[in-house]
């Protein structure tokens, strides 16, 4: 009798459970913290959402104890049935910590857990230490509530903030989220934008200079085709409370058609003007006939074809205070922002 009772201690028959905490005389674990993570799988084409939970696993005995994730199941108060947990693939190593391995004596062991779970449903999360005792039979289970509404989900947000982003920057589209998810100077931005639209003007222009009064139409005419034909689609490829992966698709225009667009507006003008110039007029024939075909940038890119297949471009962000920032630089690791600007940025001859 005094070795069952003995048996029973070590199995944790002193079990006492709390909100966030489950404890034994042996061994106890508690959920530390929650947030959900949206991602979307390699494998797969639609977003997923799952809870993220935290916690740690406290070793109280002399022995070894192994634990990994196949350890804990969390069931719905609804049902009861059992919700198995998700591996998650992490951006960088410090996205999550997995669970996994063993735990010396006497001492801690912490890593995150995902479920796919519903944010208005109750559920509670059971622990099944891997310790038997001398009959060979389980540890009894220790178990916590958790309560899915309470955790942050903001993973839409930086959605919302990238889409707010190529509105405001690219296609000259105002969107009232970027001023309440966004930290990037979007005018900064914008302008950078707008000064690579003129430098594309002052290259298909070679050795002559455009005026002013054409720079800026052709600005504004460029930005107007782009808002008119490109329709970009977002897609949280990883996002959790602090750092998000948003991958940013659109078709973009066929440059092999726009240049046939262009080529057509050059002939109509020569067509028009086919006897107003002289040979030794040439030049100013030509910087005509390059006037008269920027200044109908709208209609060329209105007739461009879009190419049948769509490129991602990945954007990282970053978030503090509430707001969501873009990371634009090689050091901050997104140099796909440069190819999103560069891809909004057409050659047009």
């Amino acid at each position: 009798m005094a070795i069952l009772t003995l048996a029973l201690a070590a199995c944790g028959s002193s079990k006492k459970t709390n909100k966030s905490g489950s404890e034994a005389s042996d061994i106890a674990f508690k959920v530390n913290s929650g947030e959900y993570v949206t991602i979307t799988k390699y494998d797969e084409t639609d977003e997923k959402t799952y809870l993220k939970l935290n916690v740690t696993v406290q070793n109280k005995s002399k022995n070894e104890i192994p634990v990994n994730s196949s350890n804990f199941s969390l069931y719905g108060s609804k049902d009861d049935e059992k919700i198995d947990s998700v591996y998650v693939n992490p951006p960088d190593e410090e996205s999550f910590k997995e669970l996994s391995g063993s735990i010396s004596p006497e001492k801690k062991a912490s890593g995150d857990l995902f479920y796919p779970v519903n944010k208005e449903e109750k559920y509670e999360l059971h622990y099944q230490p891997r310790i038997y005792d001398d009959k060979g039979e389980k540890h009894k289970e220790l178990v916590v509530s958790v309560d899915p509404s309470k955790y942050k989900n903001d993973s839409e947000n930086a959605k919302k903030a990238v889409a707010a982003y190529v509105d405001q920057v690219f296609l000259s589209n105002d969107n009232p989220d970027f001023k309440s998810l966004l930290t990037n100077d979007v005018l900064a931005d914008s302008q950078k934008f707008d000064e690579e639209l003129a430098n594309q003007l002052k290259e298909g222009f070679g050795e002559f200079t455009p005026s002013m009064r054409l720079e800026k139409m052709f600005i504004e005419k460029y930005r107007n085709a782009l808002n008119k034909k490109i329709e970009p689609t977002y897609k949280i490829a990883y996002g959790d409370s602090k750092q998000a992966k948003i991958n940013v698709s659109f078709k973009n225009f066929d440059t092999s058609d726009l240049y046939k667009q262009s080529r057509k507006v050059s002939e109509q003008f020569a067509k028009k003007n086919q006897n107003k110039y002289s040979y030794k007029e040439y030049k100013k024939a030509q910087e005509d006939a390059l006037n008269y075909t920027f200044s109908r940038i709208d209609q060329i890119m209105n007739n461009t074809s879009l190419k049948d297949d769509s490129r991602e471009y990945a954007l990282i962000l970053k978030e503090a205070d509430g707001k969501w920032t873009i990371q634009k630089t090689d050091q901050d690791m997104n140099s796909e922002y440069d190819d999103l600007l560069k891809a909004f940025v057409l050659q047009t001859y």
